[in-house]
């Protein structure tokens, strides 16, 4: 067992630092060397020879020196020679009784681990382990100097003493990974690790010349204003000055943004009627639909006006809630009269929003909730542009939406009635109103086509039909005429029926052979659905068909069928085109049978 020279507990023998106290057991010369120099002082007196007493020093030197400066013994010998040449017998006879040179250093070493181990032991009190070590004496000195970790001698020059490496952060990381470990080795890490940092910042601003201090150096030297020259004294004014005008400038910010005084400055505005700056203390919207110049124009239409007195009291219930928005809210409520009515009552709810005024200072504003339709939603047909009031609507405000003819958007802009236009391809400008409410909604559909887009349109049915027609006729598969249609269209099936029906129509049986067919006057009509936004259109045509009959008496037979019928198909709009998306071509009939 291994007694600790500090607390007198017992530790096993394979023990480096104390279990109880933490201190760290002697295990060598240098360990020990500090109580041997205290037996060396209060051993007795002892008359020798000056032969004697000159080799029995010179040992006991040369141990020391080998042991405390193993780095600097041939530089020793060396002052040792010039020493003997220049002292006389009995001066170096006293030096070598005397304590060693390097004794400060000693004990300046001494002194650091003292300190740091009664640092230690505070924390280790701080923490709760003061209570089973109440039978110490704090004043009691240390008997014996501990080895920081991570410091070797020259026997341990091969063992690694450090368990841990970093600060607190990463003795806290592998924290797990030393469970058996004493807490008193991670604290001995992390003093050693705060002073060796703290050591190599000096050292390294020692090497560049700068003063470890880091104190400026007009403040070191001078110590009164006498002292300063006329340009330093020139900049200190201007420091003191600009810090005076910006700690009143932070005065003036605080009072003159506090929600009671923003509230009183937008009620003042208010009986003046001064819109425009009620509508800066406001928080409007910041997607460009709720202007200043749409809130003045609300103000005009909705304000009380004629407010001729008013008192402002908070609503002390309503004080600083949280709401949704991250925020927190002051609520006042306004008692005021007007020319025509008695008292009234209003209430005023201030908003603080996300974004500090000046990034300092707290940024309320007059919540505009009561006369903004948050999250309204409105339907426009695919791949069109749209204005509301004059301003554009933008992709940002665009959603997904189930309905691939429609584009819906959601937006926020004040209650009431607002006019809107829309430019949609192949159909004519369109403009109309719609009265907006708080999450409400509003499909607007009922454009009129254009004439550059009814002869496109009716140029794509043309198309579509001759098609169908010649497909029939030579009865190709519906899958040779699919890509007529959108991909990946789920009308598919339905599409397919009225083909196989033309097709069976035109078909060559019961001795009927059809030649030629040709289709004229043509007639379109088409609308936007109000619905879905696609685009239904109609084409009514006449046919003629030209045919051949077999007859077993007479032989073949020419003959000629004349007839009209009428096309329909939607189109929707995606990728920059209407593109076709149902379609049934109409019946074409010819056989006398039918």
């Amino acid at each position: 067992m291994r007694q600790c020279p500090n607390c007198k507990t017992n530790n096993p023998d394979d023990a480096r630092f104390c279990n109880y106290c933490g201190m760290r057991l002697p295990e060598s010369k240098e360990e020990t060397l500090y109580s041997d120099l205290d037996e060396l002082e209060e051993a007795p007196k002892t008359e020798f020879s000056d032969q004697e007493i000159e080799e029995e020093s010179e040992k006991v030197i040369d141990e020391v020196k080998k042991l405390l400066n193993p780095d600097e013994k041939e530089e020793k010998k060396e002052e040792k020679k010039e020493d003997e040449d220049t002292d006389t017998e009995q001066e170096q006879l006293k030096k070598q009784l005397t304590i060693p040179e390097n004794l400060d250093r000693m004990i300046e070493e001494v002194t650091r681990q003292e300190l740091e181990q009664e640092l230690h032991r505070k924390i280790k009190l701080k923490e709760g382990s003061g209570k089973e070590q109440s039978h110490l004496d704090e004043t009691e000195g240390v008997s014996e100097p501990t080895l920081m970790i991570g410091e070797k001698t020259e026997e341990e020059a091969d063992e690694p003493t450090r368990m841990f490496t970093g600060d607190i952060g990463d003795f806290i990381k592998k924290k797990r990974e030393y469970e058996d470990v004493p807490e008193e080795d991670a604290y001995e890490e992390i003093l050693q690790s705060w002073e060796r940092k703290r050591k190599e910042k000096k050292i390294k601003r020692e090497r560049e010349g700068k003063d470890p201090s880091r104190i400026p150096k007009f403040i070191k030297e001078k110590h009164s204003w006498s002292d300063l020259t006329a340009k330093q004294k020139k900049a200190v004014k201007r420091i003191v000055a600009g810090a005076a005008v910006f700690a009143a400038f932070c005065i003036f910010e605080s009072y003159y943004g506090r929600p009671e005084a923003v509230a009183e400055r937008y009620c003042k505005a208010y009986v003046k009627e001064d819109w425009k700056k009620t509508g800066h203390l406001s928080d409007l919207p910041k997607n460009g639909y709720a202007t200043q110049d749409e809130y003045a124009t609300y103000m005009k239409k909705n304000a009380v006006t004629g407010v001729k007195d008013y008192q402002i009291k908070e609503t002390k219930e309503n004080r600083q809630i949280k709401i949704e928005s991250g925020g927190k809210q002051r609520a006042f409520t306004v008692e005021y009269k007007t020319k025509t009515q008695g008292k009234n009552k209003e209430t005023v709810v201030l908003q603080k929003q996300k974004r500090q005024r000046l990034l300092l200072f707290a940024n309320w504003k007059v919540s505009s909730d009561k006369m903004i339709a948050n999250d309204f939603n409105l339907y426009i047909p695919a791949g069109s542009t749209a204005w509301i009031d004059g301003t554009k609507l933008t992709k940002n405000d665009k959603i997904k939406d189930d309905s691939d003819g429609l584009d819906q958007y959601k937006i926020s802009l004040f209650e009431g009635d607002h006019k809107i236009r829309i430019d949609v391809p192949w159909f004519k400008t369109y403009k109309s109103e719609f009265k907006a409410s708080d999450k409400g909604s509003a499909t607007i559909s009922k454009m009129k086509v254009s004439q550059s887009g009814k002869k496109k349109l009716d140029k794509k049915m043309k198309e579509i039909l001759s098609s169908y027609i010649k497909a029939a006729k030579e009865e190709k598969s519906f899958s040779q005429i699919s890509g007529l249609f959108e991909k990946n269209s789920k009308y598919e099936k339905e599409n397919k029926e009225f083909y196989d029906d033309l097709k069976e129509q035109l078909s060559s049986k019961d001795g009927y052979k059809a030649d030629q067919i040709t289709t004229d006057n043509y007639e379109g009509k088409y609308v936007i659905s109000g619905v879905t936004g696609v685009v239904r259109g109609t084409l009514s045509y006449d046919y003629k068909v030209t045919y051949q009959k077999e007859d077993v008496t007479v032989g073949n037979m020419n003959g000629t069928v004349d007839g009209s019928s009428q096309m329909s198909a939607e189109f929707v709009y995606k990728d920059g085109n209407y593109q076709l998306r149902t379609v049934n071509p109409g019946s074409i009939w010819y056989r006398e049978s039918q």
